[in-house]
């Protein structure tokens, strides 16, 4: 007996842990989907969405509740479209249900956006000018009724480069004002170039994304201090009497203006008072260091030119002088051989002649 009863209840285990596990198994596949899984509608704007209940094997009928198109209880099917039109609610809650053959009902919320793109995206002008040396520089870009805060991106150009992005985030469903800020450095590339930023509404996927709206730009002036074409220092060799020429020519904005200071007090008080430009071209007179200065509203710098007499090569002065001297002793000696005594040449001088009375 005791073993007739263990065995109906192990039986009776069993039937309930099979039942449990179908019933288990039918709940957990009989659910709602919807195509696309994420619908986005323009504010005042139609969509179509589809309801799918085709998973669940029992469904006696489906309909969707909507005041922007419902379609109430449509019989005999698993799936439906809704045509949702002039939707006009910032969080409208489009509903899908199905009725189950054994009366019971199952419903979802349809995940949808209602959103508007901004009224007016802009960029306040920046300062002007911005000097490359200088601190940094606030660009700011403004958003002006936009729906959702949560869905925006803002993003800020210079040139062709991104140089600060930002989801502003929060929770309003309704449109609002969003402001970003950033600093910035320029460089003396940046002169020239265009700054603006644009506002976008990220969907997913990004197809259903509107196309971003973009500010006005501006064009950045950007004074930079001057650097030298040429190299920084020189040191040259010229000959006294010649014509000199230093160049002093730099890049910069605004345009550099250049001040000379030179080797003497006098050629710096009288003769150069009115040199101002890039290059000075003098006469040669006095060795030492010249100096230019190159400057604008943003900085100056300095360059300088050591300038020397060339150095004498005491080698060739040696041989020229050995050449001379060997020169003159030749001339002396061809002189004491060949000059008579009345001052005149003759080069019988010292020839011997034989006579009856002997050599003359």
């Amino acid at each position: 007996m005791k073993m007739q009863q263990w065995l109906k209840t192990t039986m009776r285990f069993f039937v309930f842990l099979i039942f449990i596990v179908w019933t288990g198994k039918s709940a957990h596949s009989c659910k709602i989907e919807f195509h696309p899984p994420l619908v986005f509608v323009k504010f005042g704007g139609s969509t179509i969405a589809n309801c799918d209940a085709s998973l669940c094997s029992n469904v006696e009928g489906i309909g969707w509740e909507s005041p922007f198109g419902g379609t109430g209880l449509v019989e005999g099917l698993s799936t439906l479209n809704v045509n949702l039109q002039n939707v006009k609610e910032w969080n409208t809650k489009p509903q899908c249900y199905i009725v189950l053959s054994d009366d019971t009902q199952m419903s979802e919320n349809l995940p949808i956006t209602v959103y508007k793109m901004p009224k007016k995206v802009s960029m306040p002008k920046p300062i002007s000018p911005m000097k490359a040396t200088g601190p940094g520089y606030v660009l700011q870009c403004d958003v002006e009724d936009v729906a959702p805060a949560n869905r925006l991106i803002i993003t800020l150009y210079k040139g062709n480069e991104t140089i600060y992005e930002q989801n502003p985030k929060g929770e309003d469903l309704l449109p609002v004002n969003k402001s970003l800020q950033t600093t910035v450095n320029v460089v003396a590339e940046d002169h020239g170039k265009e700054v603006w930023c644009e506002a976008r509404l990220n969907f997913s996927p990004a197809e259903q994304s509107p196309p971003p709206m973009r500010s006005e730009s501006h064009v950045l002036t950007v004074y930079y201090p001057p650097t030298f074409t040429e190299p920084k220092n020189e040191t040259l060799e010229i000959s006294f009497g010649k014509t000199i020429s230093l160049n002093c020519s730099a890049t910069g904005n605004p345009t550099p203006v250049y001040s000379w200071h030179f080797a003497d007090p006098t050629q710096e008080g009288i003769q150069k008072q009115n040199v101002t430009g890039p290059i000075l071209t003098e006469d040669f007179r006095v060795s030492g260091v010249y100096s230019c200065t190159a400057s604008n509203a943003a900085g100056g710098t300095t360059k300088y030119f050591n300038i020397n007499k060339p150095s004498r090569n005491w080698t060739t002065i040696a041989i020229i002088l050995a050449v001379f001297l060997t020169l003159g002793a030749v001339l002396f000696i061809g002189g004491a051989i060949f000059v008579t005594k009345n001052g005149t040449f003759s080069f019988q001088r010292g020839i011997y002649r034989l006579t009856s009375t002997g050599p003359i």
